[in-house]
């Protein structure tokens, strides 16, 4: 009985605090030639699922984006809200040119930006998931010519700057 007892409370523990933490990575590359960002936002799609319920949108929605163009585009346009870079006040225009859902549980959304212009500094907004997740930590990776700069943005500090050398 004993046994049964407790198998059953770490059952239950499992269940309340299975997921302590809630994360999204982006990698961004800015290609010289194109002029153009060229991004990666990996989030957990157990972190998207609570609010993609409360939107009545779905991870599916994602994998068939022809068959739901409309919600795939309104998932877009929402991650986008929460990932934008500037250079001296002008805004990166990203556009979401594809996503995938691995049976890991991770997605990856491939974002590339209109050509764009960057000065010595951009500005970086990452606060994905911030809203309905107060412990979100995000963290980002900038490849820009021979420097990788990493950045992490959290709920009191979502918004970044980041110093470029040799632009």
């Amino acid at each position: 009985m004993k046994i049964t007892l407790l198998i059953l409370l770490c059952g239950l523990q499992s269940l309340v605090f299975g997921h302590d933490y809630f994360f999204a990575f982006a990698e961004v590359e800015y290609n010289d030639i194109s002029q153009q960002f060229e991004a990666t936002v990996t989030v957990s799609s157990h972190d998207l699922e609570r609010i993609f319920d409360e939107k009545k949108w779905s991870i599916d929605d994602l994998e068939s984006a022809e068959q739901n163009r409309k919600n795939f585009d309104a998932i877009s346009q929402w991650m986008l809200e929460q990932f934008v870079v500037s250079s001296e006040n002008e805004l990166a225009d990203f556009s979401v040119i594809g996503c995938e859902v691995e049976l890991s549980g991770m997605i990856h959304f491939y974002l590339e930006s209109a050509p764009i212009e960057i000065t010595t500094a951009l500005s970086v907004k990452f606060d994905l998931l911030m809203e309905d997740f107060p412990e979100q930590q995000n963290k980002l990776t900038l490849y820009y010519r021979d420097q990788t700069i990493t950045q992490t943005f959290l709920q009191n500090a979502f918004v970044q700057e980041i110093r470029l050398e040799n632009s």
